[in-house]
Parts: C-alpha cells; structure tokens; sequence
C-alpha cells in the first residue's frame, strides 16, 4: 500500500485503460477479538481511499466477500485454522499450488487469489 494518498493515486493511473476495473474485498465489520482496533482502523481507512481513488479515476469499482471467493477454492473458511497466521499460510499454500511460477507471500496471498477469482475461478 503506498505511503500517501497521492503516491497511491499515481499508482492506479499507471494501471488505468479504458474499461478498467478494480476488485476489492469487502472488509468484515468484525475483524475478530485477536487484532487490535488500530489495525482494523487502518485497513478501513485503506479501503476507503483505494476506492475512492479509483472511483475517482473511473475505474469500475467491484466488491468481492471473502466467502464468495474463498469458497470455490475450498478453503473451508477462516474458521478452519487456529491462528491468522496459520490462516494466512494456507492462503499462500493454495496461491503457490494454483500459480507455482509466481512469488507469493503471506501479504500478497489473498490478493493473487481474488485474482484468481475475478479471472473466472469459480465464477
């Protein structure tokens, strides 16, 4: 995520086409009791200027859950592992089975996965 709002704004116009869209999740409303309330606050504010940022720019803006995504994957849910951290591997697990020549990482796991779904992965 770029530092600043304009950074992130020159960012989305290197990638802006005619026609472009730009895929989020949908943030849960409850993060869960293990993650603290900066945290959550910060991805809000995120989301928020990502979208703004590309609604501005004339992206056409879509909003995915995670269950719509996650479920043709068959991950069985967040639900399905002890920790975020475990959660977060199984993520990376599946994207590297699904695109082995990539470099996936914890961080970019779900991203390359919404892709996946977007590009008609269960769709």
């Amino acid at each position: 995520m770029p530092d600043t709002l304009p950074a992130l704004v020159g960012l989305l116009m290197i990638y802006k086409a005619a026609g472009s869209e730009l895929w989020i999740e949908e943030v849960p409303k409850f993060t869960g009791k293990n993650i603290p309330s900066s945290t959550t606050a910060v991805l809000f504010q995120n989301v928020g200027r990502v979208e703004g940022a590309a609604v501005a720019l004339g992206y056409s803006l879509h909003r995915v859950p995670p269950k719509v995504w996650q479920e043709p994957l068959g991950l069985g849910g967040r639900k399905s592992v002890d920790t975020q951290a475990a959660w977060k591997r199984k993520l990376r697990g599946k994207a590297e089975e699904l695109y082995p020549t990539l470099d996936i990482t914890l961080a970019t796991a779900d991203a390359v996965l919404v892709l996946h779904y977007v590009l008609g992965g269960g769709r």
